[in-house]
């Protein structure tokens, strides 16, 4: 289940727009629209919610950002190559946005963990990258990676609680692909839950 999407620089988003399920502090509704999902650290949650602005104010943006991660998350590694861009448009309207990169996060929770996974993009390739989980209730950092320019490869830092093959996943993955897509297509057990939430649970229709 989601629990918060952010996005910043994708097409007519410039700042940071955050997409919160966390109930508010308020009772209303409380009883119908709000659950606990008896995950550890984990807070109530709505069942639905409505996003209202006025026409061209970025509802359907936001809702384009969510299915653009998605697709990065499960394509990124099977259905490109080397040197193909990423297909993200950031904010144009300005003349520092273009330069920078595009970011999408998203915390959910799958088969009973709280996960923050997220990263940042530009069409050329990943900048950063990291995941975050939660099995006991307390943050565990999987993986973290960061573009480092001088050398032009990413930098990682592994957590001791992740494991698997994680130098042949490492030293597999291409500066535009994302490590999670690349470490499932190469058989990481421990990351399959998190990648299944965006190919089978993240739906948009």
């Amino acid at each position: 289940m989601l629990v918060e999407f952010t996005v910043k620089n994708y097409r007519s988003i410039r700042d940071e727009q955050v997409l919160s399920l966390a109930k508010a502090k308020g009772d209303e509704l409380k009883e119908t629209n709000s659950f606990d999902p008896k995950v550890p650290s984990s807070i109530p949650l709505l069942r639905s919610l409505a996003i209202y602005g006025p026409n061209a104010s970025g509802k359907t943006n936001l809702i384009r950002a969510m299915a653009m991660m998605k697709l990065i998350v499960v394509e990124s590694a099977s259905n490109s190559q080397q040197g193909d861009p990423l297909p993200v448009t950031p904010f144009l309207f300005d003349e520092t946005s273009s330069e920078k990169t595009t970011e999408f996060g998203a915390t959910f929770i799958r088969e009973g963990v709280r996960c923050q996974y997220g990263f940042a993009v530009t069409k050329e390739l990943v900048i950063e990258e990291w995941l975050i989980a939660y099995p006991k209730g307390r943050p565990q950092r999987w993986f973290s990676r960061i573009y480092n320019e001088k050398n032009n490869v990413s930098d990682y830092e592994m957590g001791s609680s992740f494991t698997g093959q994680k130098n042949i996943w490492k030293n597999t993955t291409r500066n535009n692909a994302l490590f999670l897509s690349t470490a499932i297509q190469l058989n990481s057990k421990q990351l399959r839950p998190v990648y299944n939430w965006f190919k089978e649970n993240f739906q948009l229709t």
